[in-house]
């Protein structure tokens, strides 16, 4: 296969914005990528839109490609990484369904409205935090406690609790 794509390189417009350009990438990069998005992304169909978008942005942007820096490959790989933390990151954003003990009010204001999703994000950021994480933050923003309170508690190092806490909340943000 190597040896055909060489020989069709040669007869190839390979100018930014070519359609040839854009085949011959997804041809040549297309299954290494679509394997290596299989391996990130449970959903096929997603793992195929990373790749799609993978290759129209190495097309639209084929005038920034310097050979001199890595390969083509390595440089369409290092586009699947942004693409594919975008769409990790995108995904994460997305409000979940928070169980409530009582029905929901069918008129709702805007205050109400805005703590319903505040309430989601809080709730999705903490489970996103380790254990150890979450107590620290639980501790601190719900309990109300001092660092050196919740060290006590948890029988920590004070500098400890202020790490936990320094990382949980950048892993937060």
């Amino acid at each position: 296969i190597g040896a055909r794509v060489g020989a069709l390189n040669k007869h190839l417009d390979r100018r930014p914005g070519s359609e040839e350009l854009a085949r011959e990438l997804y041809l040549t990069h297309g299954p290494a990528l679509t394997h290596w998005c299989r391996g990130r992304f449970a959903d096929a169909q997603v793992a195929e839109e990373v790749v799609q978008e993978v290759v129209l942005t190495a097309w639209r942007k084929y005038a920034q490609f310097d050979p001199e820096r890595g390969s083509e490959r390595a440089w369409m790989f290092g586009i699947a990484r942004n693409v594919a933390a975008t769409r990790h990151a995108r995904g994460r954003r997305h409000l979940r369904s928070i169980p409530t003990a009582t029905p929901p009010e069918i008129e709702h204001d805007d205050v109400d409205m805005t703590r319903v999703v505040e309430r989601s994000l809080i709730v999705d950021g903490l489970q996103s935090l380790t254990t150890d994480h979450q107590t620290v933050i639980v501790a601190a923003f719900w309990d109300r406690l001092s660092t050196h309170e919740i060290a006590e508690r948890l029988g920590l190092a004070d500098g400890t609790v202020k790490s936990r806490i320094h990382y949980a909340l950048r892993a937060l943000r």
